[in-house]
């Protein structure tokens, strides 16, 4: 069994009128494409069980979808047109990449995106080859638990906590972010503790956030709503009410009368079904109070649509 650390680099369309106020007149079609973030680098590298490396890869690809390289995608990256010139197909590139992994591997990337782009792209250009994709380790997940962090780190983050040195000038590289993750998983890297993390079916895995939180309408039974510290029923003062990513809800304990934060994201498995993470947590006066305030805003916000 060896590690597979993935990491891709993506063009799109976002801000990019800033730069090119007349793209949509230009390029009428790409008011309706079906892609949002076209892969245009591919870097991996593989580690055996021990955490040395094994082999890597490095691949630009050359788009078809968007045919301008947006300038703050450059900005970020470092890539520029003339990279992507004569870079490899999206179907070359992937070819590649899967002969990277054998059986039994574990395919790893910081956060799950990455992995939906894969599986968004080749949806795409019809690419069916991904038998390839099995076992998977979202290493964001596992070195935030690992750190004992309650926010999701970023990697930049990760490699901070741990004191890893770092040219900033060769992050959003590919391969260069690769590498970086490979030497925070080096770090933290429990066999044992690992299993617990690895993910069996990617494609039942919830990977893809809910696009607009507003129109959707959260399935109260579906939730506990208890109280972390004596599992009874929580008092809300404030229903559950769409704030950024997640829907919260906010009150209090009835028998110990803490004041209680109940937090739910909703995300989408690729074969459609919807899964609950819900965290009830017990938070002080102050935060309560700004909560409320922020809820109010949104209501005001709302009830004005």
């Amino acid at each position: 069994m060896s590690f597979v650390i993935i990491d891709l680099e993506f063009n799109n369309l976002e801000g990019i009128h800033k730069y090119y106020p007349d793209i949509f007149t230009k390029y009428p079609s790409l008011e309706d494409i079906d892609l949002d973030n076209e892969i245009i680098e591919i870097g991996a590298i593989k580690l055996d069980n021990y955490m040395k490396p094994l082999n890597e890869f490095k691949a630009y690809i050359k788009p078809s979808v968007i045919p301008i390289l947006n300038p703050k995608i450059s900005e970020i990256t470092g890539i520029m047109e003339k990279n992507l010139e004569n870079g490899l197909s999206f179907q070359e590139g992937i070819q590649k990449l899967s002969e990277l992994i054998d059986d039994g591997d574990i395919i790893c990337s910081w956060a799950k995106d990455d992995i939906i782009e894969i599986i968004n792209n080749a949806i795409h250009y019809k690419y069916e080859d991904l038998n390839w994709l099995k076992n998977y380790l979202d290493l964001q997940e596992y070195s935030t638990k690992i750190l004992g962090k309650k926010k999701s780190l970023s990697l930049k983050n990760a490699l901070e906590d741990l004191k890893i040195k770092v040219d900033s000038s060769k992050l959003h590289d590919a391969l260069n972010d690769a590498i970086y993750t490979a030497e925070v998983f080096k770090r933290i890297y429990n066999s044992r503790v690992l299993k617990n993390y690895i993910i069996k079916d990617i494609y039942n895995m919830p990977a893809m956030d809910i696009k607009n939180l507003t129109q959707y309408k959260l399935d109260i039974d579906k939730l506990k709503c208890k109280c972390p510290k004596c599992n009874i029923d929580i008092d809300f003062e404030y229903d559950f009410i769409p704030m950024k990513w997640r829907f919260i809800a906010i009150g209090r304990c009835k028998k110990c009368n803490n004041r209680i934060i109940d937090e739910v994201t909703v995300k989408k498995t690729f074969s459609g079904e919807e899964v609950y993470n819900e965290i009830a947590t017990i938070i002080d006066e102050v935060e309560y109070i700004d909560y409320s305030y922020k809820i109010k805003k949104i209501k005001n916000k709302l009830n004005k649509y």
